[in-house]
């Protein structure tokens, strides 16, 4: 682990000695930025030092393959991708985890069919956790005010905004960002071609559709995610350059820029 990331460990240590109950870290990020790696990375770290720890990306929570379908005929075609998410389910979830239920049922997606696994492929939680690593390119947008929006993206405001509230039970808040839009391509090239290596051809986009991919969304990520990087709801900012080196370390919450 980059030395950098030293302190969300030492802080969620810090936040668990206080609350003395579960801690919930949520992961925000461009495309590719690692955001599973290090949930992935600090979960292993965690469970190592005795701590009862789940993970899981908020891409598990995206509406099914038939749902979205049925939004796409109903609002707008662009609402077949896996653009945003299931929020009744995102809203359940978190509710049991926040609430403690005997057992929590999360979803896992697989991306190879643009669908979600059958459920007794899910990711069934028996015990309460020391903590819960949360992970998304969109986790924590916010809905911004603007005017004369088309009916899609009043749509994806809409459902941005309904979400805002329930990110208040996540205890610390950070986001990894890129440099530009080009890096965000970059990196999530190397991510597909990581994929394809481990799962074969099959699986995952080639470059051209990584492009086509990253342009599609780069309206949102302008729109949700790289103004994270002054949101006072965030505490820490990593940004990193083409080569995947961390060119800054700010936070918005205490006002500092490293």
């Amino acid at each position: 682990m980059k030395i950098e990331f030293v302190p969300i460990y030492l802080q969620l240590m810090k936040i668990f000695q206080k609350k003395k109950n579960t801690v919930v870290l949520g992961i925000a990020g461009v495309n590719g930025s690692g955001k599973t790696t290090l949930a992935r990375f600090l979960s292993l770290l965690l469970q190592k030092n005795g701590h009862y720890t789940i993970n899981f990306s908020m891409d598990d929570l995206y509406p099914t393959k038939s749902e979205r379908l049925k939004l796409a005929n109903n609002i707008d075609p662009s609402l077949e991708t896996r653009l945003m998410y299931d929020n009744a389910l995102v809203k359940r979830i978190f509710r049991s985890l926040r609430n403690w239920e005997d057992s929590i049922l999360i979803p896992k997606f697989d991306k190879s069919i643009d669908d979600r696994f059958p459920e007794n492929k899910w990711q069934i939680i028996k015990k309460k956790p020391d903590f819960v690593i949360i992970e998304g390119v969109f986790t924590f947008a916010q809905p911004i005010s603007a005017e004369n929006l088309s009916k899609i993206d009043q749509y994806i405001d809409s459902k941005v905004d309904d979400l805002r509230v329930s990110y208040n039970f996540i205890d610390f808040k950070i986001a990894l960002l890129a440099e530009s839009v080009e890096n965000v391509i970059q990196f999530r090239k190397q991510q597909e071609i990581q994929l394809r290596k481990e799962n074969g051809d099959n699986f995952g986009m080639i470059p051209q559709e990584v492009e086509k991919f990253i342009m599609y969304f780069k309206t949102y990520l302008k729109r949700y995610t790289w103004p994270l990087e002054n949101n006072p709801i965030i505490d820490f900012v990593y940004t990193f350059n083409s080569k995947r080196k961390i060119t800054k370390i700010s936070s918005p919450k205490f006002n500092f820029i490293y």
